[in-house]
């Protein structure tokens, strides 16, 4: 007797909301996602588990892991607005500035290719 079965992630988008970016500061609305693991028996889902939610900002291109509690909120209701404490930095895309000029360093940069101050 043959079965086939499998554990597979799935990423869905939710919609939009309403918060604060926790890496540009920014006001915006994020692009929020589901993503759960489906396991699958002959190519049907059977059972899902392991849902979280994330926030994409369109700023800067950062992913925020967006709490369980207000990822289903939204889901279920449409309207909630997302605050800094339900949000967590998992995938920052902004890179370090000069405290001086702003032009973009290396991390580990003693001076500043811009302006020479020491950093």
């Amino acid at each position: 007797m043959l079965f086939i079965f499998g554990i597979s992630p799935k990423s869905e988008p939710i919609g939009r909301c309403r918060g604060v970016c926790l890496v540009c500061g920014r006001a915006l609305d994020f692009h929020l996602n589901k993503k759960q693991s489906v396991f699958s028996f002959f190519f049907i889902p059977v059972i899902r588990f392991g849902t979280s939610y994330t926030a994409g900002c369109p700023n800067c291109g950062s992913i925020l892991a967006l709490s369980k509690e207000k990822g289903s909120d939204f889901e279920h209701d449409g309207r909630t607005v997302i605050n800094p404490d339900d949000l967590e930095i998992l995938q920052s895309n902004v890179s370090p500035a000069c405290p001086s000029c702003g032009a973009k360093i290396i991390v580990n940069q003693n001076f500043c290719y811009h302006c020479g101050v020491k950093l």
